[in-house]
């Protein structure tokens, strides 16, 4: 072969690896058209613990469309969820997708809410990380992602926030969460301890400043101020508060304040839903006007 022979076949291989490389990142696993469910075994977290996975495509949506993950409550029905979001979906024209972390498999709010985070080094284990993984299985060149969690989906959410701050959530929505991991990260404040803020967790003020920059809607049920069974009423969790509502507005508060302390331009925002309690179905509506159709 003569140096022209080889410089033209370097040439070509490089143009197709050029090329290869500016097209569209292509789902593993596309959304189909319409409700369906699949088992998702995360092979770079923990693939013994597989999580269903409920999904809804609208008819005017291919799978490039954008994409909302909808993180359940603590009666881990997902299916339920990813039906709540099916009219804002098709009013909208974007992808839902719903993990259902089965009691089975991610049992109690150590693994579910608080991330499985406890004693674990390895973040990529941690609960909060199936939600990128996952979004690595099913994008289809989607660069991002919103995410909405109720109740123990809101625990999840604001945490994975904390914890996670390369995420790739664009949106957040963290709707009538029981309690709240306070931004608190200052071991001089004598704050209660990780998991009722980030002292003693693996965030820190960098992690912090991550979050507080995004776009996050704190919404709270003006109604939902009924202790159920599943409202927390251990000694650090009321002193956040005697309801969901006044437990909300103490965490805002103390987000805004952490923005303050840290020179943060604070992206949350804190909304109400009137006459709503403690109501999946109906967050998740309210939700969709706000994060989708612009409605404060």
């Amino acid at each position: 072969m003569n140096t022209n022979e080889f410089g033209l076949r370097a040439w070509a291989v490089a143009a197709v690896l050029i090329a290869a490389s500016s097209l569209p990142v292509e789902a593993a696993t596309p959304v189909p058209s319409g409700k369906w469910s699949f088992m998702f075994a995360d092979k770079r977290g923990q693939a013994d613990r597989p999580v269903r996975v409920f999904t809804y495509r609208p008819k005017q949506c291919d799978s490039t469309c954008p994409i909302l993950f909808v993180l359940h409550g603590a009666r881990r029905n997902a299916s339920d969820y990813r039906d709540y979001w099916e009219l804002p979906a098709d009013r909208f024209g974007f992808l839902v997708i719903a993990p259902e972390f089965s009691d089975k498999h991610w049992p109690g709010a150590a693994v579910y809410n608080l991330g499985g985070v406890a004693g674990n080094a390895d973040r990529g284990k941690w609960t909060y990380s199936v939600i990128e993984h996952l979004f690595d299985e099913m994008r289809d060149g989607q660069g991002d992602y919103r995410i909405f969690g109720h109740s123990a989906g809101a625990q999840f959410v604001h945490r994975m926030l904390f914890l996670l701050p390369d995420n790739r959530a664009s949106v957040a929505v963290v709707a009538n969460a029981g309690w709240y991991a306070m931004p608190e990260w200052r071991k001089d404040r004598k704050a209660a301890p990780w998991p009722h803020s980030l002292v003693e967790s693996p965030a820190g003020e960098s992690h912090l400043r991550a979050a507080l920059a995004k776009k996050v809607y704190v919404l709270l049920g003006e109604a939902d101020t009924v202790a159920d069974a599943n409202f927390e009423k251990g000694d650090e969790e009321m002193k956040q508060g005697a309801n969901r509502v006044e437990r909300g507005e103490s965490f805002f508060g103390a987000v805004t304040g952490a923005a303050r302390d840290l020179g943060v331009k604070l992206g949350w925002e804190l909304s109400y839903v009137p006459g709503v309690g403690h109501d999946g179905a109906k967050m998740s509506r309210a939700a969709g006007d706000i994060v989708w159709g612009g409605r404060k």
